[in-house]
């Protein structure tokens, strides 16, 4: 007799008994069918909410072994903070050495001014600054003409631009105009343009924010929008900084919306804001 002949049959009954098996699928162990009804998108957005809630109320009670500030003198408290800083620059992608510069560079041309306005004893030019890599800063600079009092980075709200905070543009009542009123108040200021939420096609398919859709490429670079963004003003006060040279600098940051946030953030990454 053929050994063939034998070992065929071996292989036909795990066959049939896993075709048998592929008629009735059962779930893995210690999980169950994914049954949902209704809007499934809707439902799993629903379940990211209810988790990132629970985390951040779970964030309140853990945050304590984290926050350990020694607050004996001010050299101490910001030694005890320094690691809270790394931190938030690695969180928000903010780590990369910055541009050293001397100052803003004055975007003009042949038939276009750099000083594009005046104001109650200051000037408006349009300027640009390195940040990091081959990235700039852009904006406006606030000079005073006088005696300047402090130095601010203002920053406008996603929904703003630099003119309208200086009140050049319509769009903000004049008591909003903070960049305007700093810089009637002596103050040197730079406001720089921040990332828009003008919503419309990309690449010909879904509508999204500019803001959205420049996150989506930097996420996978391991960077943040936020985190370019602070960059910019803390180039700026790299400069203001520099330019004091032995004098201790007043230097400040101001913001309203998306400029608040980017200005707390600043704030608590560099001590050298006031």
């Amino acid at each position: 007799m053929s050994l063939t002949r034998w070992v065929v049959p071996c292989f036909v009954i795990p066959i049939l008994a896993a075709s048998g098996l592929a008629d009735e699928p059962r779930p893995l162990p210690g999980t169950k069918p994914l049954i949902l009804e209704g809007d499934i998108a809707a439902s799993l957005v629903e379940g990211v909410d209810r988790f990132l809630l629970r985390k951040t109320e779970e964030s309140i009670a853990n945050r304590a072994r984290y926050w350990k500030p020694d607050c004996s003198s001010h050299e101490a408290y910001a030694r005890s903070v320094e690691p809270n800083r790394r931190r938030l620059a690695e969180i928000l992608g903010a780590q990369d050495a910055r541009v050293p510069f001397d100052g803003p560079e004055l975007i003009t041309t042949t038939s276009i001014p750099a000083l594009i306005a005046r104001g109650e004893g200051y000037e408006v030019f349009a300027v640009r600054w390195p940040t990091i890599g081959d990235l700039h800063g852009e904006g406006l600079l606030l000079a005073p003409k006088g005696r300047k009092i402090a130095d601010v980075v203002a920053i406008p709200d996603a929904s703003q631009t630099p003119e309208q905070i200086a009140g050049l543009a319509p769009g903000v009542p004049p008591e909003s105009q903070y960049a305007r009123r700093l810089a009637e108040s002596g103050c040197r200021v730079i406001v720089p343009a921040i990332i828009d939420r003008r919503i419309e096609p990309r690449n010909g398919r879904a509508k999204l924010s500019t803001r959205e859709y420049l996150y989506r490429p930097a996420f996978e670079l391991g960077r943040h929008l936020i985190g370019y963004e602070v960059q910019q003003v803390l180039a700026a006060v790299d400069w203001f900084a520099k330019d004091a040279g032995a004098n201790d600098p007043a230097i400040g940051v101001f913001g309203w919306g998306d400029g608040g946030m980017l200005s707390l953030y600043a704030g608590a990454l560099d001590p050298r804001i006031d």
